[in-house]
């Protein structure tokens, strides 16, 4: 092709006509400004194919992801809710008689208090689309959005846990020196068959102020933890229908 319009060029200057030498060179800038436009085309429709797939990879991979985070942040919901029943039950058993403490089964409520939820969620694909700069090429803005408040509210989710985590430590602490341990274990993994064999009133927390406070204490930050669950829970069911790929 360059070749071709070479020899016509060669012509035109041997002929001695400059008009049409000068309508010739304009056709060819023309004819190259034209490729360069077509070439600049192809190459945005190919980023854009790109782009497009790249995307789609990304929210079926959202879908997969957030689907199992909702399921694992339901039955955390599930567990914190029960977990902070026992503790309701066993703070209306504080100062009652020993007659009634006995009545309830104090080893069961005292393991059941310490049973809530984790928060160990997975968050792949958002990391890898984060780390690379992606993000701001979503062409949904609401789920840009709640992507963001997703990893906020994680934060917020994670020191929430840890705090509680330090308050759960405290009352196992205080039960260590006061209550026998084993009697709580049988309801564990070590489900031990008897009661421990050493004399302690372990009924003796119940009248006493500290153990009220600290149950109180962890009551509250469990609290706390269910509804920073329940608002991230929020947020994952967000994610889900602005990544919902439509058909």
């Amino acid at each position: 092709m360059i070749k071709f319009f070479r020899k016509i060029r060669q012509s035109l200057i041997m002929e001695n006509k400059p008009s049409r030498y000068f309508k010739y060179a304009i056709g060819e800038i023309v004819l190259v400004v034209i490729g360069i436009l077509i070439a600049l085309q192809i190459n945005n429709w190919n980023q854009n194919r790109i782009q497009q797939n790249n995307e789609l990879k990304f929210l079926k991979g959202i879908q997969s992801e957030f689907k199992l985070n909702k399921d694992y942040l339901t039955n955390t919901s599930k567990l914190n809710n029960e977990a902070l029943k026992t503790g309701k039950v066993i703070m209306n058993l504080i100062n009652q008689d020993i007659e009634k403490l006995k009545l309830s089964n104090t080893d069961s409520l005292i393991f059941k208090v310490f049973e809530y939820g984790g928060f160990e969620i997975s968050e792949n694909t958002v990391l890898e689309v984060m780390q690379v700069g992606q993000l701001q090429n979503l062409q949904n803005e609401k789920l840009k959005s709640l992507i963001l408040e997703w990893s906020q509210q994680k934060s917020r989710v994670n020191r929430t846990r840890e705090t509680l985590s330090r308050k759960s430590e405290y009352l196992i602490d205080y039960l260590m020196k006061r209550y026998p341990i084993k009697n709580i274990d049988k309801y564990g993994t070590l489900a031990w068959k008897n009661d421990s064999e050493i004399q302690v009133n372990k009924y003796s927390i119940f009248s006493d102020l500290e153990f009220e406070n600290i149950v109180d204490e962890y009551l509250y930050n469990l609290s706390s933890y269910q509804i920073r669950i329940t608002r991230i829970h929020k947020v994952i069911d967000g994610i889900l229908e602005n990544s919902n790929i439509k058909k």
